[in-house]
């Protein structure tokens, strides 16, 4: 039939062109799927840090002081709190943060830093671009529903639908069935 061979090259060529987003939007999804044992986007390292205790008279000038010791570019502060009678928090672009009790000045430089790889296929595959990334992200499932379909037509026989393709039609079929039914009843 010419609709097999017309499937074949439709199921070839928007194969080739979804590759890249295909293999992105696995990785990504590997990563978000084990979100409760790391964060897929950021790493944290922490450093102990010691500025000497902070005697100056307003909480600025203790943030001031802080900056300065630990050679931060000012530009980089985001804000800065008292969480409580000991406790001071220096906020940094980026996420980052120093932390400090005020009357020993030791504590933690904390630094957060964006994955390579993950942190870029996460963006795409969470939409976190919006704008034209969303007509893009469309356009792909569009492209997975197409290869979905064409996939189960390209063969017949008893290696087609209708013969073995069948049964694993049918536990693809029931993976996500059962899930729900476990989930949900």
């Amino acid at each position: 039939m010419k609709w097999r061979k017309a499937f074949r090259a439709v199921h070839r060529d928007v194969g080739y062109a979804a590759v890249a987003l295909t293999i992105a939007y696995g990785l990504s999804g590997i990563a978000v799927n084990h979100i409760e044992d790391w964060n897929p986007s950021y790493s944290y390292a922490t450093e102990s840090v010691s500025v000497g205790p902070l005697t100056e008279a307003t909480l600025a000038e203790k943030a001031a002081h802080v900056v300065a010791s630990l050679q931060i570019d000012p530009r980089s502060v985001r804000g800065h709190i008292q969480e409580n009678d000991r406790e001071l928090r220096v906020f940094l672009v980026g996420g980052s943060e120093v932390r400090l009790d005020m009357a020993t000045g030791v504590g933690t430089h904390t630094f957060v830093k964006e994955r390579a790889v993950f942190f870029q296929v996460n963006a795409l595959h969470l939409n976190n671009l919006k704008g034209a990334w969303t007509w893009i992200a469309d356009i792909f499932a569009f492209a997975l529903i197409a290869l979905a379909i064409t996939g189960l037509f390209m063969n017949k026989g008893d290696r087609g639908l209708m013969g073995r393709g069948k049964y694993f039609v049918a536990g693809g079929l029931a993976i996500p069935i059962c899930a729900i039914v476990y989930l949900y009843w």
